[in-house]
């Protein structure tokens, strides 16, 4: 276990400081304009070298702008991932709507349908699947959750067993999250790769999908 500070704070003395929730529309483009400077700094030098000099800067605002609405870099982190963990909502609400109002022929297809959102979503958001990737580090021994895989797993589940009454709910769960974590996984190393190459690896990565829902069509 780490003993010594990170980021100005010792680890387990508490909660990291939220983002201050803006109360009017130009506070809300405000804090969007933030978070959009805090993209480009997380792509360019990654989480853990985000400064919050950086972002004030890309963002053409005063840093005491930036700091009345995210006290630290953390909580402008952390603002970051619920931005993206409230999209990510969105797309699996619209994946379970989508599923109820035009059904899929079989357990696999279902899946594949339901996870193809969030496939783009990784490739049009690489800071997500960057943050994503880095979270145990960068909120290492802080008191902070981003719940968004479990519970974009969660709805998967619930699609999955409208094809299926008694598939065992514990190993669905356990493949439904292994899938939504390899999936932002793969576009990360996707994102490594030369053009010529992402067809290949997005059909390896087809293969996989299909092979964990198979496993589970056929219980």
């Amino acid at each position: 276990m780490r003993q010594a500070k990170q980021n100005g704070r010792t680890p387990g003395s508490g909660p990291i400081p939220k983002a201050k929730e803006p109360s009017q529309d130009r506070g809300q483009r405000r804090v969007q304009r933030l978070l959009d400077a805090a993209v480009d700094v997380v792509l360019e030098y990654g989480p853990e070298g985000l400064k919050m000099d950086m972002v004030a800067k890309r963002a053409a605002t005063s840093p005491g702008s930036l700091y009345q609405f995210f006290p630290n870099r953390l909580a402008l982190l952390g603002g970051l991932m619920d931005h993206y963990g409230r999209a990510l909502m969105a797309l699996a609400d619209a994946g379970l709507a989508r599923e109820h109002m035009s059904p899929s022929a079989n357990l696999i297809e279902a899946g594949r349908v339901f996870l193809a959102p969030f496939l783009r979503f990784y490739a049009d958001n690489p800071a997500y699947v960057v943050l994503a990737e880095a979270a145990d580090r960068v909120f290492a021994d802080e008191d902070r959750r981003f719940p968004e895989d479990d519970a974009v797993a969660r709805i998967l589940v619930e699609i999955l067993i409208r094809f299926q009454p008694n598939l065992a709910k514990r190993r669905a769960n356990q493949i439904a999250r292994l899938l939504v974590v390899a999936c932002h996984a793969a576009m990360a190393e996707a994102a490594t790769l030369a053009p010529s190459q992402h067809k290949e690896w997005l059909g390896e990565l087809d293969a996989l999908i299909c092979g964990y829902l198979s496993t589970l069509a056929e219980n």
